[in-house]
Protein backbone atom coordinates (compact mmCIF):
# COMPACT_ATOMS: atom_id res chain seq x y z
CA UNK A 1 0.00 0.00 0.00
CA UNK A 2 1.42 3.25 -1.06
CA UNK A 3 1.85 6.05 1.45
CA UNK A 4 -0.12 9.26 0.91
CA UNK A 5 1.70 12.15 -0.50
CA UNK A 6 1.90 14.90 2.07
CA UNK A 7 2.25 17.47 -0.64
CA UNK A 8 -1.12 16.68 -2.08
CA UNK A 9 -3.84 19.28 -1.49
CA UNK A 10 -6.78 17.35 -0.15
CA UNK A 11 -10.27 18.83 -0.28
CA UNK A 12 -10.63 18.70 3.50
CA UNK A 13 -7.45 19.68 5.34
CA UNK A 14 -8.69 18.16 8.64
CA UNK A 15 -8.67 14.71 7.02
CA UNK A 16 -4.91 14.83 7.06
CA UNK A 17 -3.71 11.93 9.25
CA UNK A 18 -1.21 14.07 11.11
CA UNK A 19 -3.84 16.63 12.08
CA UNK A 20 -6.33 13.90 13.01
CA UNK A 21 -3.83 12.20 15.30
CA UNK A 22 -2.98 15.49 16.98
CA UNK A 23 -6.64 16.27 17.70
CA UNK A 24 -7.21 12.78 19.05
CA UNK A 25 -4.26 13.05 21.41
CA UNK A 26 -5.66 16.27 22.96
CA UNK A 27 -8.95 14.55 23.96
CA UNK A 28 -7.17 12.07 26.14
CA UNK A 29 -6.88 12.51 29.88
CA UNK A 30 -3.86 14.60 30.82
CA UNK A 31 -1.15 13.04 32.85
CA UNK A 32 -1.35 15.75 35.51
CA UNK A 33 -4.31 16.93 37.63
CA UNK A 34 -4.55 19.92 40.00
CA UNK A 35 -5.56 19.47 43.63
CA UNK A 36 -9.17 20.25 44.32
CA UNK A 37 -9.76 23.62 46.06
CA UNK A 38 -12.18 23.14 48.97
CA UNK A 39 -13.58 26.65 48.55
CA UNK A 40 -14.36 26.10 44.89
CA UNK A 41 -15.71 22.67 45.69
CA UNK A 42 -18.16 24.11 48.23
CA UNK A 43 -19.21 26.85 45.88
CA UNK A 44 -19.79 24.38 43.09
CA UNK A 45 -21.81 22.13 45.39
CA UNK A 46 -23.84 25.10 46.59
CA UNK A 47 -24.49 26.13 43.01
CA UNK A 48 -25.59 22.58 42.21
CA UNK A 49 -27.93 22.45 45.18
CA UNK A 50 -29.69 25.77 44.53
CA UNK A 51 -32.78 26.16 42.43
CA UNK A 52 -32.73 26.88 38.80
CA UNK A 53 -32.85 30.61 38.17
CA UNK A 54 -32.74 30.34 34.43
CA UNK A 55 -36.20 31.87 34.16
CA UNK A 56 -35.32 35.01 36.14
CA UNK A 57 -34.26 38.15 34.42
CA UNK A 58 -31.02 40.01 35.03
CA UNK A 59 -32.87 43.04 36.41
CA UNK A 60 -34.32 41.03 39.32
CA UNK A 61 -30.86 40.17 40.72
CA UNK A 62 -28.97 43.30 39.79
CA UNK A 63 -27.98 45.92 42.39
CA UNK A 64 -30.35 48.86 42.80
CA UNK A 65 -29.53 51.75 40.60
CA UNK A 66 -28.04 54.69 42.49
CA UNK A 67 -27.86 58.13 40.99
CA UNK A 68 -24.57 59.68 42.17
CA UNK A 69 -25.95 63.17 41.49
CA UNK A 70 -29.26 62.76 43.33
CA UNK A 71 -29.93 64.81 46.53
CA UNK A 72 -31.64 61.91 48.31
CA UNK A 73 -29.87 59.97 51.03
CA UNK A 74 -27.91 56.96 49.79
CA UNK A 75 -26.04 54.21 51.61
CA UNK A 76 -22.77 55.89 50.64
CA UNK A 77 -23.84 59.25 52.07
CA UNK A 78 -25.41 57.95 55.26
CA UNK A 79 -22.19 57.73 57.26
CA UNK A 80 -21.10 61.24 56.27
CA UNK A 81 -24.45 62.80 57.17
CA UNK A 82 -24.48 61.17 60.57
CA UNK A 83 -20.96 62.13 61.57
CA UNK A 84 -20.69 65.68 60.20
CA UNK A 85 -23.37 68.37 60.83
CA UNK A 86 -24.43 70.15 57.69
CA UNK A 87 -24.93 73.93 57.34
CA UNK A 88 -28.64 73.29 57.03
CA UNK A 89 -28.71 71.69 60.48
CA UNK A 90 -26.82 74.63 61.98
CA UNK A 91 -29.19 77.13 60.41
CA UNK A 92 -32.10 75.06 61.70
CA UNK A 93 -30.78 75.28 65.26
CA UNK A 94 -30.39 79.03 64.92
CA UNK A 95 -33.93 79.36 63.62
CA UNK A 96 -35.22 77.34 66.58
CA UNK A 97 -33.36 79.65 68.97
CA UNK A 98 -34.83 82.73 67.30
CA UNK A 99 -38.31 81.23 67.41
CA UNK A 100 -37.91 80.44 71.11
CA UNK A 101 -36.89 84.03 71.87
CA UNK A 102 -39.77 85.30 69.78
CA UNK A 103 -42.23 83.16 71.72
CA UNK A 104 -40.81 84.41 75.02
CA UNK A 105 -41.15 88.01 73.87
CA UNK A 106 -44.72 87.42 72.77
CA UNK A 107 -45.51 85.85 76.14
CA UNK A 108 -44.08 88.88 77.94
CA UNK A 109 -46.14 91.22 75.77
CA UNK A 110 -49.29 89.22 76.48
CA UNK A 111 -48.64 89.34 80.22
CA UNK A 112 -48.09 93.08 80.09
CA UNK A 113 -51.26 93.57 78.04
CA UNK A 114 -53.25 91.48 80.52
CA UNK A 115 -52.00 93.58 83.41
CA UNK A 116 -52.83 96.78 81.52
CA UNK A 117 -56.27 95.47 80.66
CA UNK A 118 -56.83 94.63 84.31
CA UNK A 119 -55.91 98.17 85.28
CA UNK A 120 -58.13 99.55 82.51
CA UNK A 121 -61.12 97.49 83.64
CA UNK A 122 -60.65 98.74 87.16
CA UNK A 123 -60.43 102.30 85.87
CA UNK A 124 -57.51 104.66 86.21
CA UNK A 125 -56.22 103.90 89.67
CA UNK A 126 -55.48 106.90 91.85
CA UNK A 127 -51.93 107.88 92.70
CA UNK A 128 -50.74 106.19 95.86
CA UNK A 129 -47.03 107.08 96.19
CA UNK A 130 -45.62 108.63 98.26
CA UNK A 131 -48.30 108.40 100.93
CA UNK A 132 -47.68 111.96 102.18
CA UNK A 133 -48.07 113.54 98.72
CA UNK A 134 -49.11 110.94 96.13
CA UNK A 135 -48.20 111.92 92.58
CA UNK A 136 -47.60 108.50 90.99
CA UNK A 137 -49.14 105.05 91.05
CA UNK A 138 -46.95 102.17 92.23
CA UNK A 139 -48.12 98.67 93.13
CA UNK A 140 -45.68 95.79 93.01
CA UNK A 141 -48.40 93.14 93.31
CA UNK A 142 -50.27 94.51 90.27
CA UNK A 143 -47.61 95.87 87.90
CA UNK A 144 -44.67 93.54 88.50
CA UNK A 145 -44.74 89.92 87.20
CA UNK A 146 -45.06 87.33 89.98
CA UNK A 147 -41.58 85.85 89.40
CA UNK A 148 -39.95 89.26 90.05
CA UNK A 149 -42.08 90.51 92.91
CA UNK A 150 -39.74 89.12 95.57
CA UNK A 151 -36.68 90.95 94.24
CA UNK A 152 -38.70 94.12 93.71
CA UNK A 153 -39.93 94.07 97.29
CA UNK A 154 -36.33 93.85 98.53
CA UNK A 155 -35.32 96.74 96.27
CA UNK A 156 -38.15 98.78 97.77
CA UNK A 157 -36.88 97.90 101.25
CA UNK A 158 -33.40 99.03 100.18
CA UNK A 159 -34.78 102.40 99.13
CA UNK A 160 -36.70 102.73 102.42
CA UNK A 161 -33.55 101.84 104.37
CA UNK A 162 -31.68 104.54 102.48
CA UNK A 163 -34.27 107.11 103.58
CA UNK A 164 -34.04 105.90 107.18
CA UNK A 165 -30.24 106.11 106.99
CA UNK A 166 -30.38 109.70 105.75
CA UNK A 167 -32.69 110.66 108.61
CA UNK A 168 -30.53 108.84 111.16
CA UNK A 169 -27.43 110.51 109.75
CA UNK A 170 -29.03 113.95 110.11
CA UNK A 171 -30.07 113.23 113.72
CA UNK A 172 -26.53 112.10 114.59
CA UNK A 173 -24.98 115.24 113.09
CA UNK A 174 -27.56 117.38 114.89
CA UNK A 175 -26.61 115.75 118.22
CA UNK A 176 -22.96 116.44 117.52
CA UNK A 177 -23.77 120.09 116.79
CA UNK A 178 -25.65 120.50 120.07
CA UNK A 179 -23.01 118.70 122.16
CA UNK A 180 -20.16 120.98 120.95
CA UNK A 181 -17.23 118.55 121.18
CA UNK A 182 -13.99 120.54 121.03
CA UNK A 183 -12.30 118.12 118.62
CA UNK A 184 -15.11 118.41 116.04
CA UNK A 185 -14.90 121.79 114.35
CA UNK A 186 -16.94 120.95 111.22
CA UNK A 187 -20.26 120.29 112.98
CA UNK A 188 -22.15 123.26 111.43
CA UNK A 189 -20.97 122.37 107.95
CA UNK A 190 -21.83 118.71 108.48
CA UNK A 191 -25.33 119.63 109.67
CA UNK A 192 -26.02 121.77 106.59
CA UNK A 193 -24.75 119.11 104.19
CA UNK A 194 -26.69 116.34 105.97
CA UNK A 195 -29.92 118.39 105.81
CA UNK A 196 -29.47 119.06 102.11
CA UNK A 197 -28.68 115.41 101.35
CA UNK A 198 -31.74 114.22 103.26
CA UNK A 199 -34.03 115.92 100.71
CA UNK A 200 -32.02 115.90 97.51
CA UNK A 201 -30.79 112.31 97.76
CA UNK A 202 -34.29 111.08 98.53
CA UNK A 203 -35.61 112.39 95.23
CA UNK A 204 -32.45 111.50 93.32
CA UNK A 205 -32.42 107.88 94.50
CA UNK A 206 -36.08 107.45 93.58
CA UNK A 207 -35.86 108.84 90.05
CA UNK A 208 -32.35 107.68 89.17
CA UNK A 209 -32.29 104.03 90.25
CA UNK A 210 -35.47 102.89 92.03
CA UNK A 211 -37.96 104.00 89.37
CA UNK A 212 -35.77 102.64 86.50
CA UNK A 213 -35.46 99.21 88.10
CA UNK A 214 -39.21 99.24 88.78
CA UNK A 215 -39.86 99.92 85.07
CA UNK A 216 -37.23 97.35 84.12
CA UNK A 217 -39.01 94.54 85.93
CA UNK A 218 -42.44 95.77 84.83
CA UNK A 219 -41.69 96.23 81.11
CA UNK A 220 -38.58 94.03 80.74
CA UNK A 221 -36.66 96.76 78.89
CA UNK A 222 -32.88 96.59 78.76
CA UNK A 223 -32.42 100.38 78.90
CA UNK A 224 -34.02 100.63 82.35
CA UNK A 225 -31.74 97.90 83.66
CA UNK A 226 -28.75 99.82 82.37
CA UNK A 227 -29.85 103.03 84.10
CA UNK A 228 -30.25 101.12 87.35
CA UNK A 229 -26.78 99.59 87.09
CA UNK A 230 -25.14 102.96 86.46
CA UNK A 231 -26.83 105.05 89.14
CA UNK A 232 -27.09 102.31 91.74
CA UNK A 233 -23.37 101.74 91.29
CA UNK A 234 -22.74 105.39 92.22
CA UNK A 235 -25.20 104.95 95.08
CA UNK A 236 -23.15 102.05 96.49
CA UNK A 237 -19.94 104.08 96.31
CA UNK A 238 -21.64 107.02 98.00
CA UNK A 239 -22.91 104.75 100.78
CA UNK A 240 -19.46 103.50 101.77
CA UNK A 241 -18.03 107.00 101.35
CA UNK A 242 -20.52 108.30 103.93
CA UNK A 243 -19.80 105.34 106.21
CA UNK A 244 -16.19 106.54 106.52
CA UNK A 245 -17.35 109.79 108.16
CA UNK A 246 -14.90 112.30 106.65
CA UNK A 247 -15.29 115.76 108.27
CA UNK A 248 -17.26 118.43 106.37
CA UNK A 249 -18.98 115.79 104.17
CA UNK A 250 -22.12 115.47 106.29
CA UNK A 251 -21.49 111.82 107.04
CA UNK A 252 -21.85 110.33 110.51
CA UNK A 253 -19.32 107.56 110.02
CA UNK A 254 -16.35 105.83 111.55
CA UNK A 255 -14.02 108.84 111.87
CA UNK A 256 -16.64 110.91 113.69
CA UNK A 257 -17.58 107.88 115.81
CA UNK A 258 -14.03 107.34 117.07
CA UNK A 259 -13.66 111.05 117.83
CA UNK A 260 -16.85 111.23 119.89
CA UNK A 261 -16.14 108.14 121.98
CA UNK A 262 -12.57 109.32 122.55
CA UNK A 263 -13.82 112.65 123.93
CA UNK A 264 -16.47 110.95 126.08
CA UNK A 265 -19.60 112.15 124.23
CA UNK A 266 -21.58 108.95 124.68
CA UNK A 267 -25.06 110.09 123.51
CA UNK A 268 -23.77 111.63 120.29
CA UNK A 269 -21.52 108.59 119.86
CA UNK A 270 -24.50 106.21 120.12
CA UNK A 271 -26.48 108.04 117.41
CA UNK A 272 -23.37 108.17 115.26
CA UNK A 273 -22.88 104.43 115.81
CA UNK A 274 -26.46 103.74 114.67
CA UNK A 275 -25.96 105.88 111.57
CA UNK A 276 -22.70 104.09 110.78
CA UNK A 277 -24.38 100.69 111.10
CA UNK A 278 -27.17 101.85 108.78
CA UNK A 279 -24.64 103.00 106.17
CA UNK A 280 -22.75 99.70 106.25
CA UNK A 281 -25.84 97.47 106.29
CA UNK A 282 -27.40 99.36 103.43
CA UNK A 283 -24.18 99.17 101.39
CA UNK A 284 -23.96 95.40 101.78
CA UNK A 285 -27.65 95.03 100.96
CA UNK A 286 -27.27 97.22 97.86
CA UNK A 287 -24.36 95.08 96.60
CA UNK A 288 -26.35 91.87 97.10
CA UNK A 289 -29.41 93.19 95.24
CA UNK A 290 -27.23 94.68 92.52
CA UNK A 291 -25.69 91.25 91.92
CA UNK A 292 -29.07 89.54 91.96
CA UNK A 293 -30.55 92.01 89.48
CA UNK A 294 -27.53 91.65 87.21
CA UNK A 295 -27.89 87.85 87.21
CA UNK A 296 -31.55 88.13 86.21
CA UNK A 297 -30.60 90.69 83.56
CA UNK A 298 -28.15 88.21 81.98
CA UNK A 299 -30.54 85.28 82.37
CA UNK A 300 -33.20 87.21 80.43
CA UNK A 301 -30.77 87.51 77.49
CA UNK A 302 -30.33 91.30 77.53
CA UNK A 303 -27.20 92.73 75.91
CA UNK A 304 -25.46 96.07 75.50
CA UNK A 305 -26.53 96.14 71.84
CA UNK A 306 -30.16 95.78 72.90
CA UNK A 307 -29.66 98.66 75.37
CA UNK A 308 -28.44 100.95 72.60
CA UNK A 309 -31.39 99.96 70.43
CA UNK A 310 -33.84 100.75 73.25
CA UNK A 311 -32.12 104.11 73.77
CA UNK A 312 -32.53 104.99 70.09
CA UNK A 313 -36.18 103.92 70.16
CA UNK A 314 -36.98 105.99 73.26
CA UNK A 315 -35.06 108.94 71.82
CA UNK A 316 -37.09 108.69 68.62
CA UNK A 317 -40.34 108.69 70.60
CA UNK A 318 -39.38 111.83 72.50
CA UNK A 319 -41.24 114.93 71.20
CA UNK A 320 -38.17 117.11 71.75
CA UNK A 321 -35.99 114.74 69.72
CA UNK A 322 -38.57 114.65 66.93
CA UNK A 323 -38.72 118.45 66.81
CA UNK A 324 -34.94 118.67 66.67
CA UNK A 325 -34.85 116.10 63.88
CA UNK A 326 -37.54 117.94 61.90
CA UNK A 327 -35.77 121.28 62.32
CA UNK A 328 -32.46 119.73 61.28
CA UNK A 329 -34.04 118.14 58.21
CA UNK A 330 -35.61 121.46 57.24
CA UNK A 331 -32.34 123.33 57.63
CA UNK A 332 -30.54 120.70 55.55
CA UNK A 333 -33.16 120.91 52.80
CA UNK A 334 -33.03 124.71 52.67
CA UNK A 335 -29.22 124.63 52.50
CA UNK A 336 -29.37 122.23 49.56
CA UNK A 337 -31.88 124.47 47.73
CA UNK A 338 -29.48 127.36 48.06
Amino acid sequence: MSKPNPFDDPSNPFEDPSITSALTSHREEPAYQLETDPIHANSSSFAASTDDFSGATLKQFSAPEVDPFSSSDSPYQQSSTVSTPTPGALSGNREEELLRKERELEQRERDLEQRQQTITRQGRLPNNFPPCFPFIYLDINVEIPPQHQGVMNWLYREWLLFEITLVMNFIAILCVLFSHPPSVTSAPTDMGVALTEMFTHTAASFFLWYRPVYNAYMKDVSLYFFLYFVFNGFHILYTFYMAVGIPSTGGAGLILLVTLFSDGYILSGIFTLLATICWLVMGVMAIFLFKKTYDQYKAAGHTWKETKTDAYVHLGRSPTARNIAVQGAGAYASANRR
